[in-house]
């Protein structure tokens, strides 16, 4: 994977559960996922981070809003993982 601003070869265990700050220097919280988009080459890019200033974690894909399923997993995830859930673009992201 490949990421937008420096070009520099990364692992996404690298990102993962790194905490991740403002511009101001505050902590948004940790790296729970990380988005990607194929560049002109066919190489990954990394295009945005999911952070959460809760608890790190994941259920089964509930953690994102596009994912759809039965009423009652939609409902815990938005109140348990969602609520913390920031995307940050990757040229915005300071560690």
């Amino acid at each position: 994977m490949r990421a937008d601003r420096s070009g520099d070869t990364l692992r996404a265990g690298a990102l993962l559960r790194r905490p991740v700050r403002d511009a101001d220097g505050r902590v948004l919280g940790r790296v729970a996922d990380i988005e990607t988009a194929r560049d002109g080459d066919g190489r990954e890019r990394v295009t945005a981070l999911i952070v959460t200033a809760g608890r790190w974690g994941r259920l089964l894909g509930y953690e994102r809003h596009e994912t759809a399923g039965p009423w009652l997993l939609e409902r815990l995830a938005h109140l348990v993982l969602r609520r913390h859930l920031t995307r940050v673009p990757w040229r915005d992201v300071r560690f």
